[in-house]
């Protein structure tokens, strides 16, 4: 005779694997977004106050200069993409300045202009306006020494500076134990 086989469930089994699949698929997820976090602040040419100012734009908004025969170097487009919203936080407590004629006019002679780029047209305008009260400089000086700035290392790095309009610089930064020299090494004769 046949003995008929009973089937015996392992319970314990089965939320085991069920807490394995759930906890591959968490990993996968945060490995994800945490990928995503890193690419962003891969792409990034700085980082304002966790507010990302990407590469592409920085890029684009130095082609619409340069197209509309404005000469800017890339590190001084991120410079005034970093001010900009510091810039323009002070101004507005004031209200001293509001977009004005330059302003309009360099945007009206750049087609399709992106908001990069009208971001840093209004930095440079409210620069060169001269308009900012010393109330307007206090206040944005202030910020700049409590900004969280990152720069991408393509760019140099954040070099503070006592002088206006914008008191740092992005550039390259030499400590000041570093000299240039003459070459030390002897010249070897063949």
């Amino acid at each position: 005779m046949r003995q008929r086989r009973k089937s015996v469930k392992a319970w314990s089994a089965q939320p085991t694997r069920r807490v394995a699949v759930v906890g591959i698929a968490a990993l996968g997820a945060v490995s994800l977004l945490g990928g995503c976090g890193f690419e962003t602040r891969q792409q990034a040419a700085a980082i304002v106050n966790g507010h990302v100012i990407h590469e592409s734009d920085v890029r684009q908004t130095f082609d619409q200069l340069k197209a509309a025969k404005l000469d800017f170097a890339e590190n001084i487009v991120v410079t005034a993409l970093v001010a900009a919203p510091l810039l323009k936080e002070a101004v507005a407590k004031t209200g001293s300045w509001k977009p004005d004629e330059t302003y309009a006019s360099v945007i009206a002679s750049i087609p399709d202009a992106t908001d990069t780029t009208k971001e840093f047209v209004e930095a440079v305008a409210l620069i060169q306006s001269q308009r900012m009260t010393p109330a307007d400089v206090a206040a944005y000086r202030d910020d700049l020494k409590k900004a969280d700035i990152s720069i991408n290392p393509k760019y140099g790095a954040v070099v503070k500076s006592e002088e206006g309009p914008v008191y740092f610089t992005i550039g390259q930064q030499t400590p000041n134990w570093v000299k240039p020299g003459a070459n030390a090494a002897p010249a070897t004769a063949q």
